[in-house]
């Protein structure tokens, strides 16, 4: 093993967890601080021997920030980029399968529900829900007082509630064909 070699495996058998640590405290981050220690020692190795530095664990050290400051550079560029790595923290807002399907369900429970309603209240249920009809417009719709569109309301959920209960109790709320 010539000179240099051993210089390089004594600085790496006394200095290396020292480097390590003081990349770890500039990147925060265990894996590439290893990473970068490793690479500041292969850069120092890959220079020629005869090269004459006084204080070899400082150079070291500079080797080490140069790296630091080059990581972070390239992650701001990344992150401006692509807007940055994936974080495990951050949920998926989208629903998965489980949520989708189960909406499906919900979906069709209720459409059921609403098509079992008599045809009268049916309406009276879809004007005030799906055209957001107040209840004085839909009693001029249908020459009915706003007494009998709220009573017919009224009565449109007790029955989805009365079919909802029935279908789930039954265990007949799989989705349909």
């Amino acid at each position: 093993m010539s000179s240099w070699n051993m210089q390089i495996a004594r600085l790496f058998a006394e200095h290396k967890k020292a480097l390590e640590a003081f990349v770890a405290r500039r990147i925060g981050n265990a894996q590439v601080a290893a990473d970068l220690t490793q690479e500041s020692f292969l850069r120092l190795a890959r220079l020629p021997g005869d090269k004459k530095i006084d204080n070899l664990p400082a150079f070291l050290f500079t080797i080490a920030s140069n790296l630091v400051r080059d990581h972070q550079r390239q992650m701001i560029r990344r992150e401006r980029l692509d807007g940055g790595e994936p974080s495990d923290d951050l949920p998926c807002h989208a629903p998965g399968a489980e949520e989708q399907l189960s909406a499906q369900q919900e979906h069709a429970l209720m459409h059921d529900a609403i098509q079992a309603l008599p045809e009268a209240t049916r309406h009276i249920f879809l004007l005030y829900h799906v055209d957001e009809c107040s209840y004085r417009e839909i009693a001029e719709r249908l020459n009915v007082s706003p007494r009998s569109v709220e009573y017919q309301l009224r009565r449109a959920l007790i029955d989805c509630r009365a079919f909802i209960k029935a279908r789930l109790l039954s265990g007949a709320s799989e989705p349909r064909g």
